[in-house]
């Protein structure tokens, strides 16, 4: 799927979600200078689990990518279901680069929680 993304010039940055979906998105918006808000009925979640180990979990294996609000992401690549579950917005001042919308309409920041190499866990 990952060489699909590139080959066909659709992400515009991409990372594998294996340290949990807070933290690797993190480190797309750190790295690129935005801002993403996440839809919580938009987020995949496994059977046996639950909304936080779908956002903080890790071990998933796949892939996270952005691409341009114009490109045309097929719903399926490589037979993998493709999920949109939030948009990239501009750098803003929040005290989190992620925002999660939730089923009640308001909008949170969303925590960093996951594995993070170089930094010392708890």
């Amino acid at each position: 799927m990952g060489n699909y993304l590139r080959k066909k010039r659709l992400a515009t940055a991409m990372i594998d979600v294996s340290d949990g979906t807070s933290v690797d998105l993190t480190h797309i918006c750190d790295e690129s200078g935005v801002d993403a808000i996440l839809s919580s009925n938009k987020i995949p979640i496994g059977k046996n689990a639950n909304l936080e180990l779908a956002l903080h979990g890790g071990e998933d294996y796949e892939l996270l990518f952005t691409a341009s609000q114009h490109a045309k992401i097929p719903s399926r690549i490589a037979d993998v279901k493709i999920t949109e579950i939030g948009e990239i917005r501009n750098r803003r001042d929040y005290s989190s680069a992620i925002q999660i919308l939730g089923d009640n309409g308001k909008v949170r920041p969303l925590p960093q929680r996951g594995w993070e190499h170089f930094k010392k866990q708890r």
